[in-house]
């Protein structure tokens, strides 16, 4: 592929370069995700080196992606030996959200679609928008911060469990957008 092509502009990071795997060019990748179907499923991968520029790298091909030991294993097309892979150690890895899987179940979604949903209470109270999202190995949190937040105090944490989260709608159509939470305002 030439360096010449633009980047979607719909990538999402999901993963970063851990090191070389073997001696035919295989990168060794952490997945920001429990469960990295993205990467599994996505014929085009998007490389960022650090220091961290604005500009990404040349795509690459995935040639073959396999789990190993929690991380992903990536076969990248004109990566045929170690000091090639070793090149990339550090870069992040960035999919187009087009390749991602489509969803099957009602009750899952990409953290990538969370960000930036507006989250209310059953009250009808505004808790913020989330910020991000994070894993504490028995379920994901919703990091959740007031429109004028001015640190990280301010910021919520609140459980992504079926108990504590009434509604997701990500449709911006939709009367219903965000996230409804059964959730206190002085929580």
């Amino acid at each position: 592929m030439s360096h010449t092509v633009s980047p979607p502009v719909d990538l999402v990071l999901v993963g970063h370069v851990l090191d070389a795997q073997g001696i035919r060019g295989l990168i060794k990748v952490k997945p920001y995700s429990k469960e990295p179907l993205a990467l599994f499923s996505a014929p085009i991968v998007w490389l960022l080196k650090p220091p961290a520029s604005t500009d990404l790298s040349r795509p690459f091909a995935v040639k073959s992606a396999k789990e190993h030991s929690g991380q992903v294993l990536l076969g990248l097309e004109g990566l045929t030996d170690r000091d090639q892979a070793l090149a990339l150690k550090g870069s992040a890895i960035y999919i187009s959200r087009a390749d991602f899987p489509v969803e099957v179940d009602d009750d899952s979604f990409y953290w990538v679609d969370l960000i930036g949903l507006p989250v209310m209470n059953l009250q009808g109270e505004a808790l913020g928008l989330v910020a991000d999202l994070m894993d504490n190995g028995a379920q994901s949190i919703l990091c959740v911060k007031p429109e004028n937040a001015n640190s990280d105090k301010d910021e919520r944490l609140i459980p992504f469990i079926k108990t504590v989260v009434q509604s997701v709608t990500v449709d911006k159509s939709s009367e219903k957008y965000g996230i409804i939470v059964d959730w206190q305002l002085d929580w």
